[in-house]
């Protein structure tokens, strides 16, 4: 009895928690549904919309991504979005997923793309802007049949979006000949393809050709060869490096080999990125704390001695030092006082151990590695 008591009680508990998790159940819901009577298409439409979590507390003013086939891309796109903020990769953004459900998918993509190029342009971006806070900043993304529609809308339209992203085009070989004929573009492309997708890979590396001996005036353009991809993964990092492409500028400057750095301008390259940032996002015109440290980290991560000195210097060394202190980075501090006794420039670790101890005058672990300091220099005097 005392063990069928037990197991009753057990039930019941069970019971209980369960009702109680049903309760508690809600909808995950991302994004809102919005029906569109088109004219152009003498249909209704049916578009998905994202809006940035903080849009409602927000004044701020949105680009918009529209992704073709949102019944397949428009949940990755938004969670894009989302891992793109949490590292500030990019700003927030809108995002509208245009549905194409088979078999009607082809007919909007391919030999009706004339009407869905014309129901986007005078319909669906202008219903867009009307009722969402928008900067008029606009991404097209498409894959496959949504690639060619993604070209074909580029050719005719360029500056209805700013930037083209396309994943596997295919039918696109017909129409890159057109290319030969404009001169100007000024707009930004990016267009990717795998090793294992036979015509569609022609028809990219034609266009890569085409685009490489001919100069387009306005247009930026990047093509991503997706080596371990196979046609229907493409969409994916696609998407990814795509939006990275064009928002490359959003990200702080950043240095992860030095090697790189130093062929891609050094000092110069780093202000010439920091200035683009000025002119498309709005920072500050200065490199960042951040910024100038991992240019250091760089030379210590390489142990070059000489760069770690030059770059220092060129950063204005007694400035940048005071920066960090100021900016609770006193350990980069610490770290650069031990490269240079690790590069047997012990004068140099003592002025910096002094600028910590300002801080820190009660440091016993500050106070042992100048006094080490010391008397390494004793050492090399005798």
């Amino acid at each position: 009895m005392h063990i069928r008591r037990i197991l009753i009680t057990g039930l019941c508990f069970l019971a209980a928690s369960f009702v109680f998790a049903q309760n508690d159940l809600t909808d995950n819901v991302v994004g809102k549904n919005h029906v569109i009577n088109s004219e152009v298409l003498k249909e209704n439409r049916q578009i998905q919309i994202y809006l940035p979590p903080n849009y409602e507390d927000s004044k701020e003013n949105y680009p918009v991504l529209y992704v073709l086939d949102g019944q397949r891309f428009f949940l990755y796109a938004v969670s894009l979005s989302q891992s793109f903020k949490q590292f500030q990769l990019t700003p927030d953004f809108i995002v509208v997923g245009i549905n194409t459900e088979y078999p009607k998918r082809f007919q909007y993509l391919g030999e009706g793309k004339e009407a869905f190029i014309e129901f986007l342009k005078t319909e669906l971006t202008p219903y867009i802007d009307a009722n969402f806070r928008t900067n008029q900043e606009r991404l097209l993304f498409g894959w496959e049949y949504g690639g060619s529609f993604v070209f074909n809308t580029m050719l005719s339209n360029p500056t209805l979006f700013d930037a083209y992203i396309m994943a596997s085009a295919y039918p696109i070989m017909d129409k890159i000949e057109e290319l030969n004929s404009v001169s100007e573009l000024n707009t930004n492309l990016f267009f990717s393809v795998s090793p294992d997708e036979y015509e569609v890979k022609h028809s990219a590396e034609q266009l890569n050709t085409l685009l490489t001996t001919k100069n387009v005036g306005g247009l930026e353009w990047s093509y991503l060869k997706l080596d371990i991809e196979k046609h229907r993964s493409t969409a994916y990092p696609t998407l990814y490096h795509g939006l990275r492409n064009y928002f490359k500028y959003y990200q702080e400057f950043e240095v992860d080999n030095l090697e790189k750095f130093i062929n891609a301008g050094g000092m110069k390259y780093a202000n010439n990125y920091a200035k683009e940032r000025v002119e498309r996002h709005g920072f500050s015109p200065e490199l960042s704390l951040w910024s100038k440290y991992t240019i250091m980290r760089s030379t210590m991560r390489a142990n070059d001695f000489y760069h770690f000195e030059t770059l220092l210097n060129a950063l204005n060394k007694t400035e940048f030092i005071n920066e960090l202190v100021n900016g609770n980075m006193e350990y980069v501090v610490s770290n650069f006082a031990a490269f240079y006794e690790k590069n047997n420039r012990i004068k140099e670790a003592i002025e910096l151990y002094n600028v910590l101890l300002k801080k820190y005058p009660d440091s016993e672990k500050l106070m042992n590695r100048k006094k080490n300091s010391i008397k390494a220099i004793k050492e090399i005097k005798k």
